[in-house]
């Protein structure tokens, strides 16, 4: 699969692809879209669910339940930022995160 370059400057979009088998049956590619942010990209083949933006989302009851502790593995690109029992949400790549923050002027 070719990767798309970034559209974004230097910032770079968090990505995964989750195998099919990993999927619950019948998964409605709607109901992902709708928890991911309105700039992400979502889509659905015969091999994967692919998920590519600056936040992605992705919820425990879409995966097998065998599969839920290995999502990380699925994560081409980015970083898990929070990470619940029932949610996982990942960001690009760090580098843009800390460079954000350390620009931020501290008021005296």
């Amino acid at each position: 699969m070719a990767i798309q370059p970034d559209l974004h400057g230097d910032t770079s979009d968090a990505a995964l692809e989750i195998p099919t088998d990993w999927l619950m049956p019948g998964l409605d590619l709607d109901a992902v879209r709708r928890a991911q942010r309105p700039d992400s990209a979502a889509t659905l083949t015969s091999e994967h669910l692919a998920l590519s933006g600056v936040e992605l989302v992705v919820e425990r009851r879409w995966l097998r339940e065998s599969y839920w502790r290995q999502i990380k593995e699925a994560i081409t690109r980015g970083y898990i930022y929070k990470s619940s029992a029932v949610q996982v949400t990942l960001r690009g790549e760090r580098r843009e995160h800390e460079r954000r923050h350390s620009g931020i002027a501290k008021a005296s």
